[in-house]
């Protein structure tokens, strides 16, 4: 059985997503993912900070796989672009 070649730049890709990945797993945030055939949802939720999230419906049943990966791969940095910067609550002293 052959591997596909690398691609240039792959490498890189994936140092990216494994960061942002990192950020929504590791920031005391709550990631919630559902990938089911009629749909897909992501959400991010901190304890002070307000809920990020995505969904997407009936469309994701007519997506190719590949389509629906680039849909949970932009999910992904935006939810890691959220982490990093969230909108905090205003909390009563």
């Amino acid at each position: 059985m052959h591997s596909p070649r690398e691609v240039a730049g792959s490498r890189e890709a994936l140092s990216e997503v494994l960061l942002d990945l990192a950020v929504l797993l590791g920031s005391g945030q709550a990631v919630y993912l559902r990938f089911g055939p009629e749909g897909a949802v992501m959400s991010v939720k901190g304890r002070e900070t307000f809920a990020f999230g995505e969904s997407i419906g009936a469309c994701w049943y007519g997506m190719t796989p590949q389509e629906r990966a680039q849909v949970v791969l932009k999910w992904t940095r935006k939810a890691a672009e959220y982490c990093r910067k969230p909108r905090v609550r205003w909390l009563p002293a």
